[in-house]
């Protein structure tokens, strides 16, 4: 009976070493880590919503305090801002105290923030040790302004091997600053609800502009200055972050963006590896219109295209140094001569064409979905000089 004993005390022992074993090995794996590859960073991170953003907020601490000095602060606030308000925006408070009129603004649409996001902003402004408040305000604060951007899709006839490419230029609003430059990041996201994901941005932001996740569906996103925008809604940013966590196919992606309390105008691209299929979806903050590739091409910029929206812009000429139909032109016109040659070397070549490319383009994606591929290249790198990623490495426990 002694011997029993021993034995079944010494196997419980053995498994609960056996346990802990496990379980220190997933807390391991699941810490947060920051890499290099070819002079691009890498940071996973991984968890609940507050973890993720308590790793986000701890490991990049000095990157964030510096962006959020010199861009919220110094530029946004404090230039940006009161160049609106001389346009009439926020009235004369936003000229005398901006900070404040920027709060409100994203004080307005935090009800429409879904709280996972809320409680990762408050975990990266508990790691940072900055308020919340300024966090909520850098992942709200381009619905005021605007960015621009462009982007094209070549897939079946269109391209080299029948495989769907897509190549994106983020043209940040008046060129942004170029000391952000070296602060580009490739976050590689594991929550715990919905879809793993790889995303191009900055640090101390939970929203997402360019992504692809692990059910090879990328989504990006172009602002398109449109009339009638609403008061509040949810943030841009942070509205793709719930497309590319939750949007498994372009259907999902869809119905995430109509259900959604939407703000202003934009147009959304997004693209499914499995099925080397795309969809263009124009919105404001009362129409929803969509539009598939025709003869596997495809082009938005920054002015709407469909039926329902066509003349639902304001005039953004001055935004950029290349107009919006003049990218959007010019790249039609890069697609139907390198029609059913277009592979990335090609794609790289057109989106970084001299009438495409602009000053403030800071950063291009280059998507390759259903071989689960991804270059990128930031504005502090060579002309051409693309780093290629594997984004099911990337993804991978």
């Amino acid at each position: 009976m002694k011997k029993t004993i021993s034995f079944r005390i010494s196997k419980l022992v053995f498994l609960s070493a056996m346990l802990v074993a496990v379980f220190t090995c997933s807390i391991v794996k699941a810490a947060p880590e920051l890499i290099e590859k070819d002079g691009l960073r890498i940071v996973k991170l991984s968890g609940t919503p507050y973890d993720i953003g308590l790793q986000h907020g701890k490991l990049l601490k000095d990157d964030i305090m510096r962006i959020y000095k010199i861009y919220l602060k110094d530029l946004v606030y404090n230039k940006w801002m009161k160049e609106y308000a001389i346009l009439g925006r926020g009235g004369k408070e936003a000229y005398s105290n901006p900070r404040k009129v920027m709060t409100k603004f994203a004080k307005a649409m935090e009800k429409n923030i879904p709280e996972e996001y809320i409680q990762e902003m408050k975990g990266i402004a508990d790691g940072a040790q900055i308020p919340y408040s300024e966090v909520l305000n850098m992942n709200s604060h381009i619905d005021y302004f605007a960015i621009l951007c462009s982007t094209l899709i070549a897939t079946g006839p269109a391209s080299k091997d029948g495989k769907l490419i897509e190549a994106r230029n983020l043209d940040w609003a008046q060129g942004g600053l170029k000391d952000l430059d070296k602060f580009s990041t490739v976050f590689v996201i594991k929550p715990e609800k919905g879809h793993a994901f790889v995303s191009v941005f900055y640090p101390g932001l939970v929203g997402a502009l360019t992504s692809v996740n692990d059910a090879k569906i990328t989504s990006e996103l172009n602002f398109s200055m449109a009339k009638g925008n609403a008061k509040n809604g949810t943030p841009a940013l942070l509205l793709m972050r719930k497309v590319v966590q939750y949007g498994g196919s372009l259907d999902e992606a869809e119905k995430i963006l109509r259900d959604a309390p939407r703000l202003a105008g934009y147009n959304i691209t997004i693209a499914d590896g499995n099925t080397n299929n795309a969809r263009l979806i124009e919105i404001t903050a009362d129409v929803v219109d969509t539009l598939s590739p025709t003869d596997g091409k495809m082009v938005s910029t920054n002015h709407f295209i469909t039926e329902k929206l066509a003349d639902g812009n304001i005039d953004t000429s001055n935004f950029s140094s290349s107009p919006s139909e003049d990218r959007f032109n010019r790249l039609t016109e890069l697609l139907n001569e390198n029609y059913g040659n277009v592979d990335m070397a090609l794609a790289q070549k057109m989106i970084h064409d001299g009438l495409v490319k602009v000053s403030g383009t800071v950063q291009t994606a280059i998507f390759k979905p259903a071989d689960q591929l991804l270059w990128v290249w930031t504005r502090n790198r060579k002309p051409g000089d693309f780093v290629k990623l594997n984004v099911a490495e990337l993804l991978a426990d």
